[in-house]
C-alpha cells in the first residue's frame, strides 16, 4: 500500500467542541472489542495502555488521551490548554525542532492531528504498519520532551488568536460556546474552550512548559493502539518505548457534577449572518448515567437521520426553519443535548419559541407502532426502529477508522468508571418507548434551557 499523504490541520481539529464525535461515536465504537482481539494493561509508571488486533488494511494507528481539559483551567489559565495543545503538535521537542518533526512525520506518509475538549487532550496518528515504532517514539517524544523558545509560542499564539476571531464570525460555533457558558455556568465546564485572548497574549514559554509538566505525566494519560500487529508485538513494542518514562505522584482532580440549570437563559446576539441561527441547549445525562442510552435514542429521533420529529414541527405550515439538528454530548462530569437550527432572521425567534415548546411536550408523544392500537398501528411512524437501525449504522461506519477506534478507546480508560460496562449496542437495542419518554420529561420536559439566538445586524437583513 502506498504512502498516505502527510495532514496536519492548522486548527488542529479540535477546539470544536467535539460532541458529533467524542460521545456518540466513543461509546458506539467500544463493542467491537468483544469481537476482536483486545488487551489492556498499566504500565509500572501509571500509563494505560489499550491494544487492539485489526487486520483490515496495513495501518497502524495510536492514540495518546491526557485527562487534561478546559474543566483543568482556572480564570488564570483560561485558553492555556489549547495552546498547549498546538505547541504539542506543532512546535519542537529536546530532540528535535518542530521543522524536523514535521518533516520526518512527512517522510514516514503519516495523518497526524490533536483534539482539545472539556474533560481531555487526545493526540493521534495513523501510519503505515512498518513504521509502527516511529509512530510510537514520536507520540511520546512529542508529549513527555516538549521543548518551546519564546519565539516559537509567539508564533503559535498568532494561530491561536486567529481561530479565536474564526470562531467569533462562525455564528454556529460561537452560539454554541455562549451555550455551554451559560448552560454550565458555576462549573468548569462552563469556561470558553477558546479561553481568554489577554491570558493567550501573556503566556510565557517558562509557564507553558510548567502547566505541561505539571499534567503530562504517564498516570494522567491512556495510550490506545489499533492496527495489524499481533496483541504481544504491540504490547512488546509500547514497553519498549513507554517503560522507560518515569513514574510522577500525580493525583487527578475531581469536580463535581455539572448542576442542574435552575433558570432558562435567553441571549440575542446581532453579527455579519445573512440568515438565522438558533441554539438551544439542556443538561443531559453524563458520559456514565445509565440514561444515556435512551437519550442518545432520543436524540436520534428528534433531530438525525431520517424524518427527524424537530424537522417535522419546525417546518410544518409556517415553515419555521430550514435545516434542523440535535446532538448529545457526555461528558464526564455532565451531559448536553444541542439543537442547531438555521432559518429566516424574521422567524428566528418563532422558531426558537416553537423549538423549547416541543421539547417540553416531547415527553408524551409516541415513538413506535407499539404505542397504538387497532388500525392506527398501521399507519403510524416507527421512530424508535428507525433510530436504533440508524445507530447501529453509524457504529459500523465508526468501526471501519481505525483512527476513530483508537481515540474513542483511549478517552474511555479515562472517562469510563468501570471497564466492565455493557455492550453500548446491546442496551441501545432494548430502548423502549417508556424509555424515551422517561428521558424526555426528566431532561426535556422539566428541564430549563438555554437558548443564543443570531441575527443579521439592523440593515444587513437578508433581502
Amino acid at each position: 500500500m502506498g504512502k498516505r499523504r502527510f495532514w496536519v490541520s492548522r486548527a488542529s481539529g479540535a477546539i470544536v467542541r467535539a460532541f458529533v464525535v467524542a460521545a456518540a461515536l466513543l461509546a458506539l465504537l467500544r463493542p467491537a472489542l468483544a469481537q476482536e482481539k483486545e488487551k489492556h494493561f498499566t504500565l509500572d509508571n501509571g500509563l494505560r495502555v489499550i491494544l487492539l488486533e485489526r487486520h483490515s488494511v496495513p495501518l497502524v494507528h495510536i492514540a495518546v488521551a491526557v485527562n487534561l481539559g478546559t474543566k483543568d483551567e482556572t480564570e488564570e489559565t483560561s485558553g492555556l490548554i489549547h495552546l498547549l495543545e498546538h505547541c504539542v503538535l506543532f512546535r519542537g521537542t529536546e530532540l528535535r525542532s518542530g521543522s524536523d518533526v514535521s518533516r520526518e512525520i512527512r517522510d514516514h506518509g503519516a495523518y497526524f492531528n490533536a483534539q482539545t475538549g472539556n474533560d481531555l487532550c487526545v493526540f493521534e496518528i495513523s501510519l503505515p504498519v512498518e513504521h509502527t515504532d516511529f509512530g510510537l517514539r514520536n507520540q511520546k517524544e512529542i508529549l513527555f520532551n516538549l521543548s518551546l523558545t519564546q519565539e516559537e509560542l509567539d508564533r503559535e499564539k498568532e494561530v491561536i488568536l486567529e481561530e479565536f476571531s474564526q470562531m467569533e464570525d462562525d455564528p454556529r460555533r460561537f452560539a454554541i460556546d455562549l451555550v455551554f457558558q451559560s448552560l454550565f455556568a458555576g462549573h468548569p465546564y462552563g469556561r470558553s474552550i477558546y479561553g481568554d485572548r489577554e491570558v493567550i497574549k501573556g503566556a510565557t514559554a517558562e509557564r507553558m512548559k510548567a502547566f505541561a509538566d505539571g499534567f503530562i505525566v504517564p498516570s494522567n494519560c491512556a495510550l490506545a493502539v489499533v492496527g495489524d500487529l499481533s496483541l504481544q508485538e504491540m504490547e512488546d513494542k509500547v514497553r519498549a518505548v513507554f517503560g522507560p518514562l518515569l513514574r510522577k505522584e500525580f493525583t487527578a482532580p475531581t469536580f463535581a457534577k455539572a448542576p442542574i440549570l435552575k433558570k432558562s437563559v435567553g441571549r440575542r446576539e446581532e453579527r455579519d449572518v445573512k440568515e438565522g441561527y438558533v441554539v438551544i441547549g439542556c443538561v443531559a445525562p453524563d458520559y456514565n448515567h445509565e440514561d444515556q442510552y435512551a437519550f442518545h435514542v432520543l436524540t436520534q429521533v428528534l433531530g438525525r437521520g431520517i424524518n427527524p420529529l424537530l424537522y417535522g414541527a419546525l417546518r410544518g405550515r409556517r415553515e419555521l426553519a430550514e435545516t434542523v439538528s440535535m446532538s448529545y454530548l457526555a461528558n464526564k462530569y455532565g451531559g448536553l443535548g444541542l439543537v442547531v437550527l438555521t432559518c429566516e432572521p424574521e422567524k428566528a425567534a418563532s422558531a426558537e419559541r416553537e423549538a423549547v415548546r416541543y421539547l417540553r411536550q416531547v415527553r408524551g408523544l409516541n415513538f413506535s407502532k407499539q404505542d397504538y392500537a387497532g388500525e392506527q398501528a398501521i399507519y403510524a411512524f416507527e421512530f424508535l426502529g428507525s433510530a436504533k437501525n440508524q445507530i447501529r449504522f453509524g457504529s459500523q461506519q465508526g468501526q471501519e477508522s481505525g483512527l476513530a477506534m483508537a481515540s474513542a478507546l483511549a478517552r474511555h480508560l479515562l472517562l469510563a468508571d468501570s471497564l466492565d460496562a455493557p455492550d453500548y449496542l446491546d442496551q441501545i437495542i432494548k430502548v423502549k418507548s417508556t424509555d424515551l419518554r422517561s428521558v424526555a420529561g426528566q431532561y426535556l420536559g422539566r428541564g430549563e434551557f438555554v437558548s443564543v439566538v443570531v441575527v443579521p445586524r439592523k440593515g444587513e437583513e437578508k433581502k
